[in-house]
């Protein structure tokens, strides 16, 4: 009778276990779900701004068509791989964007163009932000998974590491070419 209680006392307290992790994990999906939004949202404006840039870049360059076409499929992602796809898509239309400021001086002198220049430099920021936020809870449940004893909840229930948004390495050097020789 009392190896009865125990047994059943266990299996009460090993299901409640599991429920409660499985609902912590749960709650690290939403999390994660929740700001990976706030992603889409920045990415969108970004879109936004991006449309307005090419309005006023193609006044001054009819004939580069090619840049202004590239910019269908960039708005909203769903996946973490269609959102750093469309990110690197953004920054590739935006360089080209750039390059072509640069052959039309009277472009770059535009207010409506300096005005959507720090428009995307806000919504940079905004993204950076955002995606930071998108990392940090992607870090707390990938290490939720991969811990012991959670690892088996997770496993139980399918989960696996979650991908990171990829960092924005543009215009960053890279460690090889800093100079360290010390005199």
């Amino acid at each position: 009778m009392v190896f009865a209680v125990v047994v059943i006392l266990a299996a009460v307290i090993i299901i409640g276990w599991f429920i409660g992790q499985s609902n912590r994990l749960n709650r690290y999906v939403v999390s994660i779900e929740e700001s990976k939004k706030t992603v889409d949202i920045t990415l969108a404006k970004r879109y936004d701004t991006i449309s307005e840039m090419l309005k006023v870049a193609k006044a001054y360059a009819k004939h580069e068509e090619k840049v202004f076409t590239e910019l269908v499929g960039l708005r909203q992602s769903a996946s973490i791989q269609e959102t750093n796809r469309a990110m690197a898509n953004q920054n590739d239309v935006l360089s080209q964007i750039r390059a072509v400021a640069e052959n039309y001086p009277d472009l770059m002198s535009s207010q409506q163009f300096l005005t959507l220049q720090k428009e995307i430099a806000s919504e940079n920021d905004e993204l950076a932000a955002s995606k930071r936020i998108v990392n940090s809870n992607v870090r707390v449940m990938n290490q939720a998974i991969v811990s012991f004893p959670t690892s088996l909840v997770a496993g139980f229930k399918g989960m696996s590491k979650f991908d990171f948004l990829e960092e924005d390495l543009e215009g960053k050097k890279d460690l090889k070419d800093l100079d360290y020789n010390i005199d």
